[in-house]
């Protein structure tokens, strides 16, 4: 019986220096990245979830709104739409009315303001060329411009719209919220419009400032009168 020791078994059993065998498996029969079949390393979660407490790289934040806003609200600082002027295109909402519209609009309304003047001059005044009173003149010319306060009034209370906007489709709506300009708003705009030209000369001269006013004026476009009112104008 010899003492010798056993001889070493073949290389191809032979485990290299970490303990695995040359196949790729430890001792322990776990694949070679550590992981047994079917199981996951402890604190780890399932494929194809995130670690607790990590947001996702995709997506939209936890808790976070969409950018739509509140479900049936307008993101912040953009006017809702209002009952018309809606844009079908990358930037739905209310368009703004160009200034070709507005003064369009304005000189119909002209033509409503110089009917007023005529009718009230003839009742004032009389056909007579020689009978001229600048008394006469000035009464006359104040009750047309009271008259023409009261028609716009009138007409922007009832749908935002005098004739002049509606001939050419354009509505008066609140900056605030794209709502009807019904009450006060309908009558300040009217007022701070109309009113001036009661004043001899200065009234002109802020009838005209007044009316250009929105050719410079953002985001809103607006004139004086809009401004007094909190009022815009829109495509309908």
């Amino acid at each position: 019986m010899s003492t010798s020791e056993p001889p070493e078994p073949p290389d191809s059993f032979r485990k290299d220096p970490a303990g695995q065998d040359p196949a790729g498996q430890d001792p322990a029969g776990q694949d070679p990245f550590g992981q047994g079949a079917g199981q996951d390393r402890p604190g780890q979660p399932p494929y194809g979830q995130e670690p607790p407490g990590q947001q996702p790289p995709y997506g939209r934040p936890p808790g976070e709104q969409p950018p739509g806003g509140t479900y049936g609200q307008p993101p912040y600082g953009q006017m809702p739409p209002p009952p018309g002027g809606y844009d079908t295109g990358f930037n739905a909402g209310p368009v703004l009315a160009g200034s070709g519209r507005r003064f369009l609009a304005r000189l119909v309304d002209l033509l409503v303001y110089l009917a007023f003047s005529c009718a009230i001059g003839l009742a004032f005044v009389g056909t007579d060329p020689d009978d001229v009173d600048f008394g006469k003149q000035a009464g006359a010319g104040a009750v047309a411009t009271v008259l023409y306060f009261l028609y716009e009034g009138f007409m922007l209370n009832n749908n935002g719209q005098t004739l002049g906007k509606m001939a050419t489709k354009i509505r008066v709506v609140r900056v605030a919220d794209g709502g009807p300009v019904q009450g006060s708003p309908a009558w300040t705009r009217a007022g701070v419009f109309a009113l001036p030209l009661v004043v001899p000369c200065a009234g002109i001269v802020f009838f005209v400032v007044n009316c250009l006013w929105h050719l410079w004026d953002q985001p809103w476009q607006q004139c004086l009168h809009d401004k007094a009112a909190k009022t815009t104008v829109i495509r309908v």
